[in-house]
């Protein structure tokens, strides 16, 4: 629970979420649901594409790439250059990267998604 209490940033949520609440307020009053529901719709997915971005970078996925032997390298040379498969298995074992930006843009855009829905019924 507190790792839960250090991603949060009530602030930050708790203020764009009361901003998409009175857009969508104003979208309503002014009969502009439709285009409220989009602009709400297309902030949340590109904050969860943000979150997944954000843990991809984390990933090590270029971790480990294959390298040949160089023309004119030395035996020695390339054992000095040669990848540490140990420590390559370790880095692409490590459990996802969800921290701060990934965990709230996903809460956000989450919510934004779940907002655009409802104004539209």
């Amino acid at each position: 629970m507190n790792r839960l209490k250090a991603k949060f940033c009530p602030k930050i949520v708790g203020g764009v979420l009361l901003l998409a609440v009175l857009v969508m307020c104003y979208g309503i009053i002014f009969k502009q649901q439709t285009r409220v529901s989009d602009w709400l719709f297309l902030s949340g997915l590109a904050l969860v594409c943000l979150a997944v971005i954000d843990i991809l970078l984390h990933a090590h996925l270029l971790a480990g790439w294959f390298q040949k032997q160089r023309k004119g390298e030395s035996d020695e040379e390339f054992a000095k250059r040669k990848i540490d498969v140990h420590r390559v298995g370790s880095l692409k074992n490590k459990p996802i990267h969800f921290e701060k930006l990934a965990f709230n843009s996903l809460l956000l855009g989450l919510c934004l998604i779940v907002l655009a829905v409802l104004i539209t019924l």
